[in-house]
C-alpha cells in the first residue's frame, strides 16, 4: 500500500469530503465524476468513483493492461480521466513546484492529447492544438500551425530523457514546414528544445516559439532565440519540463450547491472506506484497464 493509500485508508464519505470533477472544465457538464477529498482540504482528491467502487488515484494511473506502452493517443473515457488526473490533481495540487504560478487548463474535449505509459503507469502527457483547430470560444481565431501546447512528466520519472522523447514524437509525427510551442516556453523546455535541436539539426528552421494564432508575427525561431540567449535563462533549479498556454486553472471540485447553500444529496448517510475497498482484488481490473468507447460515443456517455 502507498503511503497515500496508508493515510487515507479510512475515510468517511461524507457531504463535506465528495465534490464533482468536470473533466473538462465546463460547469454542469455531463463528463464528470464523483470525488472523495481530504476532509477539509477540497483541492486533496483522494479517490474516485469508477465502475461501481472507490479508486485510490494512484490505482487509477496504472493498468495491467499491455497493450498500453509508451505513447498512446488519448481516445477513451478512461484516458481523459487519466489526463485529467495528471494535469490538474498531479501537476496542479500535488506536484507543482510553490515558486510557479502558472496551471494547466482543463483539455477541451477535442484536443489531440498523448499519454506515456512506463511499466504500467501513466508517467507524464502531452497535447497539441491542430492546425485550424479555435483558439478559444470568444475571438474565432484559429491556429494556423499545429502547436505543441503542453508536456509534464511526473516527478520520479525525471530527467530520464522523456520529455526530449515526447517532443521528437511531436516533431516526427507531424509532416508540416512549421511547429510551434505554446508561448510562454518554461526554461527547462527551452533546454529540451536545445538538446533535440542539437541532435536534429535539420529541424531548427522548423520549430517556434508562437502566440495564437501563430501568423508570421507572433513567431518566434527557437534555434535562433537559444543562439540569441533571449530564452529564459536556464538554471539548475528549472522544474519540470512543461510549455504553457493555459490560463490558472478553474476550480477544481464543483460543490454541486443548491441556491440554498446546500449540497443536492438524496442520501445523507456516511459511509466508511476501508483499506479493502480501496484496493482491487486478485485478478479485478484497474479502470484504465478496461474497454470503453470513445468520449464521443453513446457507450461512453453512460459510464460514470
Amino acid at each position: 500500500m502507498s503511503s497515500r493509500n496508508r493515510v487515507f485508508s479510512q475515510v468517511k464519505v461524507t457531504h463535506d469530503n465528495l465534490g464533482q470533477l468536470s473533466l473538462f472544465g465546463e460547469e454542469d457538464s455531463p463528463w464528470s465524476h464523483l470525488a472523495l477529498h481530504a476532509p477539509g482540504d477540497e483541492t486533496q482528491v483522494v479517490a474516485l468513483y469508477l465502475h461501481g467502487k472507490w479508486w485510490p488515484v494512484g490505482d487509477v494511473l496504472k493498468t495491467s493492461d499491455k497493450s498500453r506502452s509508451g505513447l498512446v493517443v488519448v481516445e477513451s473515457v478512461m484516458e481523459r480521466v487519466v489526463l485529467f488526473l495528471l494535469s490538474q490533481v498531479i501537476f496542479g495540487i500535488q506536484e507543482r513546484p510553490q515558486e510557479e504560478h502558472m496551471y494547466f487548463s482543463p483539455h477541451p474535449i477535442w484536443e489531440f492529447c498523448k499519454i506515456l505509459w512506463l511499466d504500467g503507469e501513466a508517467v507524464g502527457f502531452y497535447s497539441v492544438k491542430k492546425k485550424g483547430s479555435l483558439c478559444d470560444g470568444y475571438t474565432g481565431q484559429s491556429y494556423l500551425l499545429p502547436v505543441l501546447d503542453t508536456m509534464f512528466v511526473r516527478t520520479h520519472w525525471r530527467r530520464k530523457g522523456l520529455a526530449l522523447r515526447m517532443l521528437e514524437d511531436f516533431c516526427t509525427s507531424l509532416s508540416e514546414q512549421a511547429l510551434g510551442i505554446s508561448f510562454p516556453v518554461s526554461p527547462s523546455m527551452y533546454e529540451v528544445c536545445r538538446k533535440y535541436l542539437e541532435i536534429h539539426q535539420e529541424e531548427r528552421d522548423r520549430l517556434y516559439e508562437v502566440e495564437a494564432p501563430g501568423d508570421w508575427s507572433q513567431r518566434r525561431n527557437v534555434w535562433l532565440s537559444i543562439q540569441l540567449q533571449k530564452g529564459p535563462t536556464i538554471t539548475k533549479t528549472a522544474q519540470c519540463p512543461d510549455t504553457l498556454s493555459s490560463h490558472r486553472r478553474r476550480e477544481l471540485l464543483s460543490r454541486g450547491k443548491t441556491t440554498d447553500g446546500k449540497l443536492e444529496k438524496k442520501d445523507s448517510s456516511t459511509t466508511v472506506i476501508r483499506a479493502s475497498d480501496l484496493h482491487r482484488g486478485a485478478g479485478e481490473k484497474r479502470p484504465a484497464d478496461k474497454a470503453e468507447g470513445t468520449v464521443g460515443s453513446k457507450q461512453a456517455k453512460t459510464i460514470n
